[in-house]
């Protein structure tokens, strides 16, 4: 008898802490990621349904200004690849070839709210590699991803936005001649 008081105050606790909303509690729950700032797109370009190059957006959608490294430099050049699955399931990444610099510099673009980049990966080999081989009518599954680590990093140089996003899945065909 001497520990029902303690039993009932505990009772009443419990169905005073069920009782109220989870919203108003104390969130030593997980925060939920935060919302991306950046989007990453692939185009639909009218009249070219079937061809290379694609053209990829990169659309800021937070309610501040970004800087985009440039992809003349070396911060910004190989900022992105396609990754595509052929009809018979092989996959592949196609990347720029690795480049060289005589002058390099972290410059960046500003894109304000709801501005968008377009940046272009097309088949030419001398600045894309990892194309599908083939001839005649290619279709493939690509999604396009974007990141940035802002490396190396240069003390008193211009900042980037840094991170990595990817597209939404696409079906693209592409194009390739059929040797005579």
């Amino acid at each position: 008898m001497r520990y029902f008081p303690a039993f009932f105050v505990t009772l009443i606790l419990v169905a005073l802490l069920a009782a109220i909303p989870r919203s108003g509690r104390c969130q030593d729950e997980a925060v939920p990621p935060n919302k991306p700032d950046v989007k990453v797109s692939l185009a639909v370009v009218e009249g070219h349904q079937s061809s290379t190059p694609q053209r990829v957006i990169i659309e800021n959608i937070s309610d501040k200004p970004q800087s985009h490294f440039d992809e003349w430099n070396s911060w910004g050049y190989g900022n992105l690849t396609l990754q595509w699955t052929d009809a018979e399931g092989r996959t592949g990444t196609i990347a720029k070839v690795p480049g060289a610099w005589d002058q390099n510099g972290p410059s960046t673009t500003v894109l304000q709210p709801g501005e968008a980049l377009v940046r272009e990966i097309t088949d030419d080999p001398k600045l894309w590699q990892g194309w599908p081989g083939g001839n005649g009518s290619i279709t493939l599954t690509v999604k396009v991803t974007y990141q940035s680590t802002g490396e190396p990093k240069i003390a008193g140089s211009a900042a980037g936005w840094t991170g990595t996003v990817t597209s939404k899945e696409k079906t693209i065909s592409i194009w390739r001649p059929v040797a005579p």
